[in-house]
């Protein structure tokens, strides 16, 4: 199978023959990307359900109606493993070189498998509990999974890609954090998900405070119907010149003139100030007495 043409042909099918949704796509990407790295893109390949979790950002529940979907459209085929014995086993269809006018209801391939049992799978098959999200070993080996294809990736921003930066700031998104994540990436796009990201990661907002932040930024924007990239690029844009200027026009406030230290009632010249004529003394005497004048005349009038 042509990695390339299968990705052009799976960018057609998004376009023009059925609609995936974002963890859709995002688990199909990650087979496909991992297939086409172990050089098994025509044949079938084991990989743990945790590895998918952490890549794809997706819920054990998530996973499980994602792998459902794939296969009825006819994407992927699928064989349930055995927990903590035997990995899932998961085969790509070909896309390219078949018919179009590809029907969701009961999909069909000129690719036959081989005698792998794959072709078995025709139905949704439920998965039961998940192996624990903490690492990204696959099948036993250790696997560099770092050359997956991002640059080019058809479909821009990524859930995985929002999950990866919310990881590079915070660390891997707890229990907490990861439901809310997936409500934001079901109501707005990833990109603007990942945009929000980004300006927490400028304000330099700590891990603490990070879902906190995230909640009134997503909100904010929900409240004002903002839901493309643009639309939270210019409201980001407008809030930062506001703050500039509610920061820039407040008024100095004017220091009030009062008589220095030494001059004040009772004080006495300091031994290391220049001495005074006495001519310069006395000017300097009368102009004290009468600002303790008019002091004086200020408090009796206010008592």
């Amino acid at each position: 199978m042509d990695y390339f043409k299968q990705r052009r042909a799976y960018r057609n099918f998004k376009m023009y023959e059925a609609s995936v949704s974002n963890g859709q796509n995002n688990l199909y990407r990650e087979l496909l990307d991992y297939a086409n790295d172990e050089g098994k893109l025509d044949v079938q390949f084991r990989m743990k359900n945790s590895a998918l979790l952490s890549l794809t950002g997706l819920s054990e529940p998530g996973l499980d109606k994602a792998r459902n979907s794939l296969v009825q459209l006819g994407l992927i085929k699928y064989i349930k493993g055995k927990k903590n014995v035997k990995p899932p086993e998961y085969r790509v269809v070909k896309l390219y070189g078949r018919p179009t006018g590809y029907t969701t209801s009961n999909p069909t391939t000129n690719e036959k498998s081989r005698s792998t049992g794959l072709d078995e799978v025709g139905q949704p098959v439920g998965q039961g509990g998940g192996q624990p999200v903490g690492h990204k070993e696959l099948t036993g080996t250790d696997l560099d999974l770092t050359g997956t294809d991002h640059d080019e990736d058809d479909a821009g921003v990524t859930r995985g890609d929002v999950i990866d930066k919310w990881t590079s700031l915070w660390g891997f998104p707890n229990a907490i954090a990861t439901p809310e994540i997936n409500e934001w990436l079901d109501a707005l796009p990833a990109d603007v998900v990942d945009f929000a990201i980004t300006i927490a990661g400028e304000h330099q907002v700590k891990a603490t405070g990070s879902l906190k932040y995230m909640r009134a930024v997503i909100e904010g924007w929900q409240k004002r119907d903002i839901s493309t990239l643009d639309q939270a690029k210019k409201a980001a844009k407008e809030h930062d010149q506001r703050m500039k200027s509610e920061r820039g026009g407040s008024k100095p406030t004017r220091a009030k003139e009062t008589l220095p230290d030494w001059a004040q009632s009772g004080a006495t010249p300091t031994a290391t100030r220049t001495e005074l004529t006495p001519e310069q003394q006395e000017k300097i005497n009368a102009r004290i007495a009468r600002l303790q004048q008019n002091g004086k005349t200020e408090r009796e009038a206010t008592s």
